[in-house]
């Protein structure tokens, strides 16, 4: 496969006429050069957000806050299912556990909301 059959060759000069700017950095992962979308940095042969960061702690900070809205969704979800499960639970005992659960998911996820302010 040569460059112009690239897909992603394609998404990078897309980006460009769209106004967005190439960088003189590559991508860590795949050296694939860096595009500055708004106020964003990406790699688009990797499909990811690239952040840049000078410590560790930074490094960290920043995966809990690209993750917290990953978690959010997850636990909404699991909230839903476990609602359609209990639906049609008629069992004492099963009906607790699954209320426990529940509390569990909805502690989670009242403190997953306020990490995020």
């Amino acid at each position: 496969m040569n460059d112009k059959d690239d897909p992603s060759v394609k998404r990078m000069a897309d980006l460009l006429r769209q106004g967005a700017t190439m960088l003189a950095d590559a991508c860590p992962q795949c050296g694939s050069p860096l595009f500055k979308v708004k106020d964003d940095i990406y790699c688009i042969k990797c499909d990811r957000r690239i952040v840049y960061a000078n410590s560790e702690e930074e490094v960290e900070a920043e995966a809990v806050k690209t993750l917290i809205p990953e978690l959010r969704v997850t636990l909404i979800n699991k909230l839903k299912a476990l609602n359609e499960v209990v639906d049609n639970e008629t069992d004492t005992e099963a009906l607790t556990k699954l209320a426990n659960l529940m509390v569990l998911l909805l502690q989670a996820l009242h403190k997953l909301e306020n990490m995020g302010t």
